[in-house]
């Protein structure tokens, strides 16, 4: 009996095509996690281009269901990405590609690891990257707790399909887009846009009231007071004559 020359199974050239063809549209993280989605246990990737020159760090996308998204992945490129282990190991000077698990239990307890992988419920983070001179730029699958030990076979390949098409993402004008899958960002760009009197401050805080947070929990969210959060409301309602964050609803929905 002859062996299979095969023994995993391989990423479909289907899958990598459509890949491809997403990278210039704003879909191109829903279709990732999607396609990923068919092989393990993901619930949200992210992906960011650092500048290592000037230390900048641009977010490239960022897709997942899980609540607070926006704010975790703007603290990871703000605060936290200088002290994930996966950057431990010292760049080469050549351009150069790297493949590593994470796993959250590894990481030193702290605000890096309770906000970034305790909070959310995410077991560990399958990472590629490509270094050249001058940048980096990383994509992480994150996997939740009911996931297996071991990442699966398939989602190595994914991840070395995929980061040739985020390079290409990197380059269009959809990457300064607003992504479909994460519910705030959505509504904030309505709300931008059909209640241009609102201030930065106001659009958050009412977008979040829609999403059903409390004053609360915007706070903490938002590290101020939940005193100021019902201040910036009710600043947001007698702009235009409100009284609840529900009434903003009408105009959001044509």
């Amino acid at each position: 009996m002859s062996r299979n020359p095969f023994p995993q199974p391989l990423f479909s050239p289907r899958q990598g095509q459509a890949l491809i063809e997403a990278a210039s549209t704003p879909q191109f993280a829903a279709t990732l996690l999607g396609t990923a989605r068919q092989f393990d246990c993901i619930d949200e990737v992210f992906a960011y281009q650092v500048d290592l020159e000037q230390g900048d760090v641009r977010m490239l996308l960022a897709s997942g269901e899980r609540k607070g998204i926006a704010e975790r992945t703007a603290a990871y490129a703000r605060r936290f990405h200088a002290k994930d282990p996966l950057l431990a190991s010292p760049l080469r000077d050549q351009a150069s590609g790297f493949s590593r698990r994470v796993r959250a239990a590894d990481i030193p307890r702290g605000e890096y690891r309770e906000l970034c992988f305790d909070q959310p419920g995410f077991l560990d983070k399958i990472s590629f990257g490509w270094h050249e001179p001058g940048k980096l730029m990383v994509l992480s699958f994150y996997r939740g707790l009911q996931a297996a030990p071991e990442a699966a076979p398939p989602l190595w390949s994914l991840g070395q399909v995929a980061m040739a098409a985020l390079s290409f993402h990197a380059r269009s004008p959809a990457v300064d887009e607003v992504l479909p899958n994460d519910a705030q960002q959505v509504l904030l760009l309505r709300l931008q846009r059909s209640y241009p009197q609102l201030t930065g401050r106001e659009r958050q805080i009412v977008a979040m009231s829609l999403l059903g947070d409390s004053a609360a929990e915007i706070a903490q969210a938002l590290s101020i007071q939940p005193a100021t959060v019902l201040t910036y409301r009710l600043r947001a309602y007698a702009r235009y004559r409100f009284n609840r964050a529900n009434d903003f609803l009408a105009g959001l929905l044509h």
